[in-house]
């Protein structure tokens, strides 16, 4: 049994949660058999926010990574292609564009490096916790 690492689906759920309680509607919810964005939601007030996720650890149980944190150099690519994602996206129309990632001090370590360019980009990001709390990185 994992105990401190979050896949994909588990980040999306948790997402999905967490958006519900503050007031927004989920239209779509991709799991990582699906593609296109992976939650896309709506506020009354606040509009869409589109919401690429990334996990900590494979979602495929036959894969060699199930169950194992993500090595620094995956973490990177998920990092990465999670910002490569989500500026592409910034720039399609004007809803509000955001990353969803686990709360691990490995995400934390490259996330912070591109906090300064994510906050140009106007992109939130979002750091899921093993309990499914959400807090804004």
């Amino acid at each position: 049994m994992r105990d401190s690492v979050l896949n994909e689906n588990e980040i999306v759920d948790a997402m999905c949660r967490y958006l519900e309680n503050q007031g927004y509607e989920i239209q779509e919810k991709c799991s990582t058999k699906q593609k296109g964005v992976d939650i896309v939601a709506k506020h009354a007030r606040l509009g869409h926010l589109r919401i690429e996720a990334k996990g900590g650890t494979s979602t495929f149980s036959g894969s060699a990574r199930f169950g194992k944190e993500f090595s620094p150099s995956q973490v990177i690519d998920r990092v990465a292609k999670g910002f490569y994602t989500a500026a592409c996206m910034s720039h399609q129309n004007a809803d509000t564009v955001a990353l969803a990632f686990p709360d691990s001090l490995l995400f934390r370590k490259y996330l912070e490096k591109l906090r300064p360019s994510a906050k140009k980009l106007s992109i939130k990001i979002f750091l899921v916790r093993r309990d499914s709390s959400v807090t804004e990185f």
